[in-house]
């Protein structure tokens, strides 16, 4: 693919000072530019450029303009170089297809199943009774989609996506490989001396523009609906058991784990490794970091940390004591010692 960096200003929005004729053929990394390729920069201060760098055109943050910058090439100045380049990074997406579009000869399509105009059912793929598909939505090879599953437009289904039946995905939802929406939630009763399976008769709901990556979970609900918000971002091997409710605009980092019936709030972060019990409440914008331990319920716009979770603040004052602990331990033997004699 090619554009020339006049064609790139449009699509990103960048002011352009340099040869708008010239002509881009790849995206590039700051370590791997290529002298026909573009890079952008968030800022000049943080980022030193490595010695030999040769690109055919930067993006740069608006305040460098007019300023003496080191480097013989084309600049595109935009207010936010990260944006400019994810504008130019979607287009480029699009321009190079990665399905085969049409219905693949082995796919198996029940007859009451209805597909909207464009949609695309890559091979050995299963499509149940009364599932509904909106318009172009793209599934890829080795997907199954269970009964009277109903799946919205513009959605991308990959390969080895399992979605069971009565799920509900709706517009532009982003299945990575792997990822299996609507398995049976972990839901046991101890009956004498047995764990007696509870049948989970709900359902799972992903609203608009949610992404869920590879190899990730979220179980059916025991009743009613396990409901991921819009536009909620899961990352790979995340497990989102029964009955939870996840808001708008969350992210989940690799492997959390949220247990049955939690309510996250909208905007919220979960770094990786975040655990969950259980029937809590975490508020809208909280932040957990990494490896926490979540017990109790967290209010709105809180960061907490550490396991168990604590507000951030107070974890980091224990952590601080915690490291002088060893020299602690070893003056209170001297003066144990003292007392002793």
């Amino acid at each position: 693919m090619k554009l020339t960096l006049k064609e790139v200003a449009a699509i990103t929005g960048a002011e352009l000072v340099g040869d708008e004729n010239f002509t881009i053929e790849h995206i590039c990394d700051l370590a791997d530019p290529k002298p026909n390729g573009i890079c952008y920069l968030v800022s000049l201060e943080k980022v030193a450029v490595p010695p030999g760098f040769v690109t055919g055109a930067i993006i740069l943050p608006l305040e460098a303009k007019g300023k003496q910058i080191p480097l013989k090439t084309n600049f595109l100045f935009a207010q936010n170089p990260e944006w400019a380049y994810t504008l130019l990074v979607q287009y480029w997406d699009k321009q190079t297809p990665k399905h085969t579009p049409g219905i693949h000869p082995t796919a198996v399509i029940s007859p009451s199943a209805k597909l909207g105009a464009n949609v695309s059912v890559g091979a050995y793929s299963v499509i149940e009774d009364d599932v509904i598909i909106g318009d172009n939505t793209v599934i890829f090879p080795q997907v199954y989609i269970g009964k009277r599953t109903q799946i919205g437009a513009d959605c991308i289904l990959y390969p080895q996506v399992v979605v069971r039946e009565d799920c509900v995905l709706k517009n532009r939802v982003i299945l990575q490989p792997g990822a299996k929406i609507g398995n049976d939630g972990f839901g046991f009763i101890f009956h004498e001396g047995r764990h007696q399976k509870i049948p989970q008769i709900g359902n799972v709901i992903i609203e608009d523009d949610v992404e869920i990556q590879a190899n990730s979970c979220v179980d059916r609900a025991k009743l009613s609906h396990t409901v991921i918000g819009a536009n909620t971002k899961v990352d790979n091997l995340v497990q989102i058991a029964h009955n939870v409710k996840v808001g708008q605009s969350c992210i989940m980092c690799s492997q959390v784990g949220v247990a049955g019936t939690t309510t996250i709030g909208n905007g919220v972060i979960a770094a990786g490794q975040v655990g969950i019990v259980g029937h809590l409440h975490i508020g809208d914008k909280v932040i957990i970091g990494a490896q926490s331990g979540v017990m109790n319920d967290i209010p709105a716009g809180e960061s907490f940390f550490g396991s168990p979770a604590r507000p951030m603040k107070e974890t980091m004052r224990i952590m601080a004591v915690e490291s002088k602990l060893p020299e602690l331990y070893k003056e209170l033997r001297v003066i144990k010692k003292a007392v002793e004699k």
